[in-house]
């Protein structure tokens, strides 16, 4: 169905703005057919400050991050998304990130998108932006609901953890050999929107991002993430947490990390097998 949302960029930080004048610009949103079109204006924006532009989106308090090329109505397109709540930042990124300015219809999630904006647009991020949803959201909030129904929304982020179960078995039902993660590539990333990002092991493997998945009621997790490598996800890797001592398998890595350590299982993307890899832990 069509629909169009235009969001005003309202200036939060002066020192982005030319000399006397006032940052200000527009977010266009445009729904048609399967996807979202996305044109952004800019002006009076400072463009001689050396810097990255940077629009963070939030869409239902997804966030998402892109690096604009030019300020000039920059024009992308995205999956279909829903249009009643939404909110986004203009971003300059120097040494670190800085809010230049804001708009958002609905709901504000514009301070979550503030908090995260260093994670959002760090070179890292950039280097997975495929995935465009990886980043869960932070923000934490209650509103008036009452203990029950945030368990059922709690524990509804489990289903995505399912899906991603039958696809895993889906693919070796029917044989496959090659293109796993072509096979699950919708399955995992919705589960990668659902679960927070685990940093400490985001930190240790460059091109990486993991999610750290709680057991409902439980105080245990594990953790799911891929590694990618020259622009392409080579490993969906599974990790339990544990001590050095007490545990041995052969399909198993032990990687030293801190604040835990964890026993890495490691499955090659193009043909689901487990992968004994060398020189990553």
């Amino acid at each position: 169905m069509y629909c169009k949302r235009i969001l005003i960029l309202q200036q939060t930080d002066a020192r982005f703005a030319e000399r006397n004048k006032e940052l200000c610009g527009l977010v266009k949103l445009v729904n048609g057919g399967n996807s979202t079109a996305v044109t952004v204006f800019v002006t009076n924006a400072d463009v001689k400050m050396l810097g990255e532009w940077w629009l963070l989106l939030a869409f239902d308090r997804v966030p998402r991050a892109f690096r604009l090329s030019t300020l000039n109505n920059c024009a992308f397109d995205l999956p279909l998304q829903n249009l009643d709540t939404v909110s986004c930042l203009l971003a300059k990124r120097e040494d670190r990130c800085f809010e230049a300015a804001r708009a958002y219809v609905g709901d504000s999630f514009c301070d979550a998108l503030h908090r995260q904006m260093d994670a959002l647009t760090r070179p890292e991020t950039e280097q997975i932006q495929p995935y465009e949803q990886f980043v869960a959201s932070t923000d934490n909030y209650y509103g008036a609901a009452d203990v029950d129904s945030l368990r059922v929304q709690a524990d509804s982020r489990y289903k995505s953890v399912s899906e991603y179960s039958d696809a895993f078995e889906r693919f070796y039902a029917s044989g496959g050999r090659t293109d796993y993660y072509d096979s699950v590539r919708a399955e995992i990333g919705r589960v990668f929107v659902q679960f927070p990002p685990y940093y400490p092991l985001i930190r240790k493997y460059t091109e990486s991002f993991f999610v750290r998945i709680d057991f409902p009621r439980s105080d245990k997790y594990f953790v799911l993430g891929v590694l990618q490598r020259e622009g392409r996800i080579r490993y969906i890797c599974y990790g339990l947490p544990a001590d050095r001592e007490g545990f041995s398998d052969k399909d198993f890595v032990y990687v030293d990390n801190s604040p835990v350590g964890f026993y890495m299982l490691f499955q090659d993307a193009d043909t689901g097998q487990i992968s004994a890899i060398n020189g990553l832990v």
